[in-house]
Parts: C-alpha cells; sequence; structure tokens
C-alpha cells in the first residue's frame, strides 16, 4: 500500500476538523466543506475510502500528496493536512470559490488582457514547479481553478499526474494527460521533458482567446494525428480581430520541436504579455456551443465512470462477504486472488 502516509498522520481528524455538506464527487471519493477548530479555515477535504483502492490508484494518490506536501506557490492549491486512518484517507486541502477556468470560459469572453493575465499566472507556476523538478503533465482549464469568486487569483490542482524528478530523471516516458492539450511528443514512445508543460499552455490561451480548440475532431484517432502533426489553424472569421502578437506566442508555445519552444521567462518577456488588448471579442454563438457541448459530454461521462466505480464496488463487497462465509476471517483467503482476477 505504499507510504500510506503514515508520516503525516495527526491523529484523528474530527479533533481539529468540522467536516460540513458535501462540495463534489470524484473518482477517489467524496469532496467535502470543513472547517479548522483553532481558526474557523474553510478547506475541501477529500474522503477516501482505502479499502476500494487498486494499488495503481494508491501510487497515484502517494504521489500527489508527496508533491502537495512540497508545494508552496500562491498560483498552487495548497495541501494543509493528510489524516490516514484505518479505513480512510483525508487530504485537506485550500478550498477554491471560484470554479473552474473551464466553466468561466462557457460564460464569458475573454479579452487578450484578460487571458495574458491567466497565463501570466500559470506561466509563473509552471517556472516555480519545473524548478522544484515537478512536471504536471496534465494542464487543462479544468484542473485550474478561481481562488475566489471574483476570479482574479488562479490556482493549478490535480497532481495526479505530476512527475517528481530526481537527479537521475532528465526525461519522461509515461504516456498520459488529456488528448485535446497533451504535447505531441508525449504521445511518441520517445522521452519527453518539462516542456510538455508549456505546449498545454499553449492550448489553453488559443481556447481563451476564441472558445474552441485548436487540436479536435470527433473521431479520436484523427485527433492524435492532428496533435502529433502539430497542424492548427487561425480561422480568420474567428481570429482575424485578434493580434498579432498573441498568434505569435501561441505559435512559439504550440511548437512541435520541444527544443524551440518557449518556456518560462521567455513567455512572461513576450510582447504579448506585456502589451496584450483590452478590448473584448465576443467569442463565435456556434463555436462557443461546440465547446459547451465538450464540456457537457466531458461531465457525462465523469458521472458514469463514477457510476461504474460504485457498481464495481458493490460487486467487490458481495465476493468479499462470499469469501468471507466460505474462508472464514482468517486472513490467509482468497480474497487477493479474486481482486487479482478482477484487475
Amino acid at each position: 500500500m505504499g507510504q500510506q502516509f503514515s508520516s503525516k498522520k495527526k491523529g484523528r481528524i474530527e479533533n481539529f476538523w468540522t467536516i460540513k455538506e458535501k462540495l463534489g464527487q470524484g473518482s477517489f471519493g467524496t469532496v467535502r466543506l470543513c472547517e479548522r477548530k483553532s481558526d474557523q479555515l474553510k478547506a475541501a477535504v477529500k474522503i477516501i475510502r482505502k479499502r476500494e483502492l487498486s494499488q495503481k490508484e494508491v501510487k497515484i494518490l502517494d504521489r500527489e500528496a508527496d508533491i502537495l506536501a512540497k508545494v508552496d506557490n500562491p498560483n498552487c492549491v495548497r495541501l494543509f493536512d493528510i489524516y490516514d486512518t484505518k479505513h480512510h484517507l483525508y487530504l485537506i486541502m485550500e478550498l477554491c470559490e471560484g470554479g473552474e477556468l473551464f466553466d468561466a470560459i462557457c460564460e464569458s469572453n475573454f479579452s487578450e488582457a484578460d487571458a495574458a493575465a491567466i497565463v501570466q499566472q500559470i506561466t509563473k507556476s509552471l517556472i516555480y514547479l519545473h524548478a522544484q523538478g515537478i512536471v504536471h503533465r496534465d494542464l487543462k482549464p479544468e484542473n485550474l481553478l478561481y481562488q475566489t469568486k471574483d476570479k482574479k487569483i488562479i490556482k493549478l490542482m490535480d497532481f495526479g499526474l505530476a512527475k517528481a524528478l530526481d537527479s537521475q530523471d532528465e526525461t519522461l516516458e509515461t504516456r498520459c494527460g488529456t488528448l485535446h492539450y497533451v504535447a505531441p511528443e508525449v504521445l511518441s514512445k520517445k522521452p519527453y521533458t518539462y516542456k510538455c508543460d508549456f505546449w498545454s499552455l499553449g492550448v489553453i490561451l488559443y481556447v481563451l482567446l476564441c472558445g474552441y480548440l485548436p487540436f479536435y475532431h470527433e473521431e479520436r484517432a484523427v485527433t492524435v494525428k492532428l496533435v502529433r502533426a502539430g497542424y492548427f489553424e487561425f480561422d480568420d472569421a474567428e481570429w482575424g480581430e485578434i493580434s498579432n502578437d498573441a498568434k505569435d506566442l501561441i505559435r512559439k508555445l504550440l511548437c512541435k520541436d520541444p527544443n524551440q519552444r518557449l518556456e518560462g521567462e521567455e513567455i512572461l518577456n513576450h510582447p504579448f504579455m506585456k502589451n496584450a488588448p483590452k478590448s473584448t471579442k465576443a467569442f463565435s454563438p456556434r463555436w462557443l456551443e461546440s465547446f459547451k457541448q465538450l464540456n457537457q459530454k466531458r461531465q457525462e461521462e465523469h458521472a458514469q465512470t463514477l457510476v461504474a466505480i460504485a457498481q464495481v464496488s458493490v460487486q467487490l463487497k458481495r465476493w468479499v462477504n462470499l469469501a468471507k462465509e466460505k474462508c472464514g476471517e482468517d486472513p490467509v483467503t482468497e480474497v487477493p486472488l479474486k481482486f487479482a482476477i478482477v484487475e
């Protein structure tokens, strides 16, 4: 079960935090509002039932918690506490009440200056993470939250796919991330570097300025080909009013060759970041509706996944109970074999 967060254990959570209403449901567990008893600080607690986790999921949570415990940056979600009990794991994290950037894109238009301000915050968080040897690998609007309802400060979250490089690691090889935002080198079988995060940043900037994705096709295989080729367009009807500086930065972020791709301080010093126009161009209703449908499809797929997980959990419990009836409470039973068969 990995490290099981034993080094982070601080006693019973109820002694320090008051757990309140449900905020959401994730693939790993329930998220609830909580309040620290010592100073009434509000936070979000992810409550995970340990017996429902696979070995792979435990490793993901181990890695995410280990990375979050090291991260201390204004634009990254903070991890306050970890409580590890016999049956549950509690991850207490900074509460972000402003919602996802994805939802904000669907609800409003962004000026180039607004987009530049968002990109600046994300870039600074990536500079920090990369300096710590951490590559996020799943940068997308769904993983960017506004800290408060005034939607000024962006927080990067979800480090489940992040990788902390050690002194021996200069490149990565695991193919992971979200297809529409993933860099072409990640889809290949060749090693890649932290620069994959800056490709994803380029996709986000593109979406912020037009309301649709640069690499998209209804057929997944075609989308993969588009990403691998690094092929995208600036349609005149949608991009005619967008500044050349914005297009130039996007081209230099969505550069197929990672060695030529802009990074860190180069992005912050780009002319677009310093002189982005404040005028707002309304998104095309047709493209924005398509983007909203994509968001709706994502939410439906997430809900279906949660239902499937719940169904599997119920079935596993039945198998465990049946095994107990036949084999008794002796820990040396056939239950582990049944789990292995399921996996």
